[in-house]
């Protein structure tokens, strides 16, 4: 099994977004400049010897200016998106095709994770997403509650979709989820281990940043439950810890271009 880890572009937004109480003001400095961040778009594409090769998120859509809310893209603008970094062109640099691929894995549905499926429209590529996420996400769109995270060109009823149930999953050999809540309800966490590279967990959105877990400081604009999200917290670094894990955070750029300069294999 092989890990390749994906640079699908960047997106900057005020670090409001991702670390509680950033730019807050105080009795002292009751005018705090307001930090902006400019952070990864994150995927990774697994070299399955059982399944062939898996995708874990697929980025955002091609044309997400033409499809994201304007006051979106405002708050998350795309401020990097070049050829190589499209999700086709990605994979073609791995050596695959997107009509290589035979399972894609979402951790959650929001448009930066979930809005590369267009570029598998058609192709009837099963598509497993946890089955509370799935109805979250339908819900959002239908209700309007939420349109903002989630968008319909993405979220509709001809993609393969493959709803699971269970907090903890190994979907394939060696191939483990865990739910992770608090940023949405049915966030799911990726845990791989490789015989000779070691124990990997992609945390996704549970932790946009290193100062999510290293520091234990919360989302923040973004999170949705702080109770959920510290429990996934402990849960994340309990596997951390019991399996000197080696962490990929959803949105660090730093924490990418580290790992990209390695090769992980089993």
């Amino acid at each position: 099994m092989k890990l390749h880890l994906l640079d699908l572009g960047s997106i900057e937004y005020d670090e409001g977004f991702p670390l509680a109480g950033a730019g807050v003001s105080t009795l002292s400095e009751p005018n705090p400049a307001a930090a902006r961040r400019k952070v990864a778009i994150i995927g990774a594409l697994i070299e399955h010897p059982k399944i062939g090769p898996i995708l874990f998120d697929t980025g955002a859509a091609p044309n997400a200016r033409e499809v994201w809310p304007p006051i979106v893209f405002e708050l998350f603008a795309i401020t990097e998106y070049r050829d190589e970094q499209r999700l086709d062109n990605v994979l073609g640099a791995a050596g695959f095709g997107l009509d290589d691929v035979k399972a894609i894995v979402l951790s959650h549905m929001h448009l930066d994770h979930a809005g590369g499926l267009e570029f598998f429209r058609g192709k009837d590529v099963p598509v497993y997403v946890s089955a509370t996420e799935l109805r979250n996400a339908f819900y959002a769109i239908a209700s309007k509650e939420d349109i903002g995270a989630y968008v319909p060109h993405y979220i509709d009823f001809s993609f393969n979709w493959q709803p699971f149930d269970g907090d903890h999953l190994e979907l394939f050999p060696d191939f483990q989820l865990h739910l992770l809540a608090g940023h949405t309800p049915g966030l799911m966490g990726l845990q791989l281990d490789l015989a000779n590279s070691g124990t990997f967990l992609l945390t996704s959105d549970q932790f946009h940043l290193r100062e999510n877990y290293e520091q234990g400081r919360p989302l923040g604009w973004l999170l949705r439950d702080h109770a959920a999200w510290w429990r996934s917290h402990r849960l994340a670094k309990r596997i951390a810890e019991n399996m000197d894990a080696k962490l990929v955070f959803g949105h660090d750029r730093e924490v990418l271009a580290e790992l990209k300069k390695e090769r992980f294999y089993d």
